[in-house]
């Protein structure tokens, strides 16, 4: 993990170089172990360096090829290094060192724009080609490293965190009053927008080519056409798929210090933490020693310390459990303060403990167990299918073992299921609209009853919630596909990785990896969920590995949703939502919003479950809100850019 700046003059103006060092410094959280710079007329970029491979400790960027017309930076982790390197050298192209930056280089200068097709991995860069005058940049196909860009006729600027732009007297600082729709709305905002109208994100899987006259966006990879695997039994499933995920971690132990898992005592961190320990134990590995660390929620139903202790036992890992621990107010504040966009969630923050002793353990790589549940449970609607070929008591029974095998965070009953995943899909989406409109009291399009009818028109909201109709394509396939569609990219992994960074730690996902992903989104449903059982691949894959009362658990712990509700609490509750100055604004309806959170307050004292209902929309709206207050009803409230910053946003 590192950070990532830089600027290209469109008009050929020379560059303002105190800008670029400003874009730089104001991450130096991300990269506390130097600082780069290269400027070469209207062009310029930026790096800040974190330590966490062997091979980056020899690196040095921005990095220029020998002729100095090329020039990269990178912030990002090859995980196909050795594949890469013989492609290269297959086409004549010899590596000058064994840096991952130095791979990336050379595959440009090899495959040119198609690069980033044949880079595994999680990354962000871009490269100046004083050949061809124009700057290539690129993005992950998850979008887990992020990339934030803005562009007028004169100025193409780049960086790692949105704030970074604003460094820029010339950077508007109007809202996106569209993408601040979605937001409040409760859906998952457009993947290439941002809290602000003119900074944009460069979508995930896609390269981007900026000339004088010219900016070129291009999707380099995408699930479609990927062929539906075929094997004679589960066996054979499971075999190829722990072949991969071998593979996956491996590569993400590729560490100078200790190597860190973050372990719930769920399914698939658990797996992560049972490879990652065969692997070491074996000599597979390069590091310098695993450790697991865990979160405990004592007294709280979420707790799993049952299961990670088995783990543990298990694997005979050295552990660590940190309680969690309320940030507070002033905690999100301060974040809002600094990014200039949405604080981080209210679920990283409760792992803050755990990554605080990490850092002070002198770590720098945590795996996580992130990717699990989005390519490995299916779909709940395999119902539709079942449905739509007249199996009627093959979809009533597969709605019974769906509520048997939910977890305690999202109980339904087998009724609720068959209606919600088997008979709603096989409507005409125009029935839905307006079964919708009755019900929940959405207006026609989707739009909540807590946006504005204004706001909702003048921001085209409708327009942006639109779906198209699955037209009669599988429901399970296409649902399960859909996680990898733009809804997924904003906000989830680039403000992790954002959370992540603040303790100068990096992130590693091994249920992320392309090749996983690829596998999961082949395999046939009933590989995926198959009756009773959820992640029935992994499950088969993980027998001998992982503790017996871990791998057939059917439980999840959802944390999540207490954590939002105190978060809630802690931000003001009735106070916060009673006095809204988005609502004064014309945004959302104040009454409304406030009776909303009211309802959701009264249920969560109580323990009522249905607490949970709405409660994403209204952490959105509170987020927005403080958001408003700090950047545009007190512009002035900033946090000082200084190289201690983060020392105070630990504590």
């Amino acid at each position: 993990m590192s950070g990532i700046a830089g600027i290209y003059n469109r008009d050929g103006r020379p560059v303002d170089a105190a800008l670029l060092r400003r874009m730089t410094a104001v991450i130096s959280h991300r990269g506390p172990d130097g600082v780069e710079h290269w400027v070469h007329g209207a062009v310029g970029l930026g790096h800040r360096m974190l330590h966490t491979t062997p091979e980056s400790l020899l690196e040095q960027q921005p990095l220029s090829d020998e002729t100095g017309a090329l020039c990269l930076t990178l912030d990002g982790r090859v995980d196909n290094r050795e594949e890469l390197r013989k492609g290269l050298e297959a086409k004549g192209l010899w590596l000058r060192s064994d840096t991952d930056a130095e791979l990336v280089l050379r595959a440009y200068q090899c495959w040119g724009e198609e690069c980033p097709a044949q880079i595994l991995g999680d990354f962000a860069f871009a490269i100046w080609d004083g050949h061809k005058r124009q700057l290539f940049c690129a993005r992950d196909i998850m979008g887990i490293k992020p990339f934030y860009y803005y562009c007028d006729g004169r100025t193409f600027l780049f960086a790692s965190e949105l704030h970074q732009l604003l460094e820029c007297p010339a950077v508007p600082g109007e809202p996106n009053e569209g993408f601040i729709a979605e937001c409040l709305s409760g859906a998952d905002p457009s993947l290439d927008q941002t809290l602000f109208a003119n900074i944009f994100q460069l979508p995930r899987a896609h390269a981007m080519v900026v000339r004088a006259d010219e900016v070129r966006k291009t999707r380099y990879w995408d699930v479609v056409g990927l062929a539906e695997i075929r094997y004679p039994n589960d066996q054979d499933y499971a075999d190829h798929f722990l072949e991969i995920f071998w593979e996956a971690v491996r590569c993400r132990l590729r560490s100078q210090r200790r190597v860190d898992v973050l372990l719930s005592g769920g399914l698939d961190s658990s797996s992560v933490v049972c490879v990652a320990q065969w692997l070491s134990a074996r000599g597979a590995a390069e590091h310098a020693g695993l450790e697991s660390v865990s979160l405990a929620f004592p007294g709280r139903e979420c707790d799993e310390t049952h299961y990670i202790e088995q783990v543990v036992r298990k694997c005979g890992l050295e552990s660590c459990t940190v309680a969690e621990r309320r940030p507070g107010a002033s905690a999100y504040r301060e974040r809002i303060r600094l990014y200039r966009d949405l604080p981080d969630s209210a679920v990283d923050e409760a792992f803050s403990p755990a990554l605080e002793r990490v850092r002070e353990t002198d770590g720098r790589v945590v795996l996580t167990g992130y990717g699990g549940d989005e390519w490995l449970t299916g779909s709940l609607y395999h119902t539709a299918d079942l449905l739509r070929h007249f199996y009627v008591g093959k979809a009533i029974r597969q709605s019974y073992l769906d509520s048997r095998n939910l977890s305690n965070g999202h109980r339904a009953s087998p009724s609720f299921l068959f209606l919600r995943y088997g008979f709603w899909p096989l409507l005409p989406q125009r029935a839905r609209r307006g079964i919708r409109q009755v019900v929940k009291g959405e207006r026609d399009g989707g739009v909540p009853a807590w946006i504005r009818p204004e706001f909702a028109q003048h921001s085209r909201l409708a327009e942006r919630l639109r779906r198209a109709d699955r037209n009669g394509e599988h429901f399970a396939s296409i649902a399960h596909r859909e996680d990898l569609g733009p809804r997924l990219d904003f906000p989830w992994y680039s403000l992790v990785d954002r959370y992540v960074s603040r303790f100068g730690l990096e992130y590693r996902h091994p249920l992320l990896d392309r090749r996983v992903m690829e596998y999961c989104l082949a395999l046939p449903q009933e590989q995926l969920r198959y009756g009773k059982e959820a992640k029935l691949v992994l499950r088969n894959a993980m027998k001998g590995l992982l503790p017996e009362a871990v791998r057939t658990r059917h439980t999840k712990a959802h944390y999540g949703t207490h954590t939002y509700a105190e978060a809630l609490e802690d931000l003001g509750g009735d106070d916060l939502f009673g006095s809204l100055e988005i609502a004064a604004r014309g945004w959302v309806d104040g009454a409304r919003v406030r009776e909303m959170y009211q309802q959701a307050a009264a249920r969560f004292r109580r323990s009522d479950p249905a607490y949970r209902i709405n409660l994403y929309p209204l952490w959105m709206i509170a987020s927005i809100e403080l958001w408003h207050r700090i950047v545009f009803s007190s512009p002035g409230d900033t946090l000082p850019k200084d190289t201690n910053l983060y020392a105070n946003l630990h504590a």
